[in-house]
């Protein structure tokens, strides 16, 4: 027997070779023996993403071949018109003219949404203390942008867009009852609210479902899925104690604001957040000191807003304008918008009552009770041990520099 034959025999009866290599035993063939195992979706998804990178660095090659991501291989001639675009990098980096040219790309001019308080493509935050009518505001605003009746005359300067509404603080209950009473002869068959205006509510839920760490990833993730599945360009939150419980720590607040903004940036978004203010001397104007968790969240906002009681009546208002990023606001120490509070057949809404003092307005609240005056006592000291003079502790709580001085020395005898 020769070698050929003897090793052709061994094969044929080693039941463990024939099956590992059948084609030598003379077997069927296993087509798929050989080639590479199917890839894994992630691993899918990797080699897509490189071949879009791939696909992008062709069209950044000019005639001349020249790459404008290696930096060595660029003439001085390429530098103007220039892109400093690096794929998986954080930056777009560009010489600071080409920002300033028509061509640049980015979300446009800043149209107004409400006036100069919120501008088109601005992160907003409008404050105010409990019961004093941010939503009834807000629910207004969202109206009048998605197409229906404006709030004069506060201007607006774009075309009706979609709203998303994310209502975390009336029930489907409370909303009906707010907006379904009038007067006896008041009509429900019009529709009351534009339909692009889109109320989103949440949903109870037992269990977080599959792939999500806590509550907030998955509010998050359901607002952007949201937003994106609407084609809404108009955000409003009512109110940002949803989006974190704990939005007085430094720490929570920095992770809000960021995700916020880095909607804002990514789906070109205009995001109106409403916001309690803690219990505040009610005599004292309203400052960006009287926003909850108010460093993190006047650092990263473009535009704050306030809603205030006024000492006019119990159906009277006023708004401050806080912080104004891109628009040159009213004389904010002292020029507020006087508005009123009133029903309108169904709708429960604001009319302006025109520009006034706001030292005009401190005062209403809830009355001067006795925590009141130990609020205001205990603030004054606060700022006094803080460096500032009488004359700016009456300024900012819009009060005379004599009050001051009787407070401080009420205090002083009180520790003695």
């Amino acid at each position: 027997m020769s070698e050929k034959e003897y090793f052709e025999d061994e094969i044929e009866t080693d039941p463990e070779v024939a099956e590992r290599y059948p084609w030598l035993a003379g077997g069927d063939v296993d087509e798929t023996w050989g080639k590479p195992p199917p890839l894994s979706a992630k691993h899918q998804k990797i080699l897509d993403l490189e071949r879009e990178k791939l696909a992008a660095e062709s069209k950044v090659t000019a005639e001349c071949k020249t790459n404008y991501h290696i930096l060595s291989e660029l003439a001085e001639e390429h530098l103007p018109e220039l892109n400093f675009r690096r794929y998986d990098n954080l930056f777009l980096a560009r010489q600071a003219n080409a920002f300033l040219a028509e061509e640049t790309l980015g979300p446009g001019p800043l149209r107004r949404l409400f006036s100069d308080l919120w501008l088109s493509g601005e992160l907003c935050v409008l404050f105010g203390d409990t019961g004093c009518g941010k939503s009834v505001l807000a629910m207004q605003i969202a109206r009048a942008v998605s197409g229906g009746e404006r709030f004069e005359p506060f201007e607006m300067d774009v075309e009706p867009q979609r709203v998303a509404y994310f209502d975390f603080e009336l029930s489907d209950e409370h909303f009906k009852k707010r907006y379904s009473s009038g007067p006896p002869d008041t009509s429900i068959d019009e529709p009351l609210f534009p339909a692009d205006l889109i109320r989103c509510t949440p949903q109870d839920l037992l269990r977080l479902p599959p792939g999500f760490e806590d509550y907030y990833e998955l509010l998050i993730d359901s607002m952007v899925d949201l937003v994106f599945f609407l084609k809404a360009r108009i955000v409003i939150i009512d109110n940002i104690t949803w989006l974190s419980s704990t939005v007085e720590s430094a720490k929570a607040a920095l992770r809000l604001m960021k995700t916020l903004v880095a909607l804002k940036n990514r789906f070109d978004l205009s995001i109106l957040v409403l916001a309690h203010t803690p219990k505040r001397y009610s005599r004292t104007r309203i400052t960006g000191e009287h926003l909850q968790g108010s460093r993190m969240l006047s650092n990263f906002a473009d535009s704050i807003f306030a809603l205030g009681f006024s000492s006019r009546g119990i159906e009277c208002r006023y708004l401050k304008s806080i912080k104004h990023r891109n628009a040159a606001a009213r004389d904010i120490e002292t020029e507020v918008a006087a508005i009123r509070i009133e029903r309108s057949g169904r709708f429960l809404g604001f009319t302006f009552d025109g520009y006034t003092d706001e030292r005009s307005h401190a005062g209403w609240n809830r009355g001067e009770s006795e925590s009141d005056r130990v609020a205001l006592v205990k603030r004054i000291v606060d700022l006094a041990l803080k460096g500032h003079t009488q004359r700016e502790i009456a300024k900012q709580l819009g009060m005379s520099a004599a009050t001051v001085n009787r407070c401080l020395k009420l205090k002083e005898d009180g520790d003695e």
